[in-house]
């Protein structure tokens, strides 16, 4: 399964070992994130370090572990569907805007998040970490 991650989720995953960070490292999915997303994960990592009780090496080799999994998309590979992704989160949250153009370009599954207002969109299926755990864990248990 293809999905955008939301970068609450990956934020999520760095605080704690949880479900996000099974759900992040399970090997049948796939994520994709604008490339930027480092960037902002990395305004909050003094937060995240205090949050997480963890140290600044710890953290870079969690986040490093945890965007193995995630594939970085460079603005040029999703530019063309900008102005598509804004005008559907303009009336939600025009910020969102990369993550649905990300999830346009590259026809992703849907994304996950637990950000309320994406499913004010219709344009990507919007997938919940209780429901992503259901779904891959329901599988795991018929095998």
């Amino acid at each position: 399964m293809k999905l955008v991650i939301d970068t609450n989720r990956l934020i999520a995953g760095l605080l704690k070992s949880s479900l996000c960070r099974e759900i992040i490292l399970h090997e049948e999915l796939t994520f994709y994130a604008p490339d930027y997303m480092v960037t902002e994960i990395e305004k909050y990592r003094s937060y995240i370090c205090e949050k997480a009780d963890i140290g600044e090496k710890n953290f870079s080799v969690l986040l490093y572990t945890l965007l193995e999994n995630i594939r970085l998309v460079p603005y040029d590979r999703f530019s063309h569907c900008l102005s598509d992704a804004i005008e559907t989160m303009e009336h939600v949250d025009v910020k969102d805007a990369p993550f649905i153009a990300v999830g346009m370009a590259l026809n992703v599954d849907g994304i996950w998040t637990e950000d309320k207002h994406f499913y004010r969109q219709t344009v990507i299926r919007v997938y919940s970490t209780e429901e992503l755990g259901e779904i891959l864990w329901s599988q795991t248990s018929e095998e």
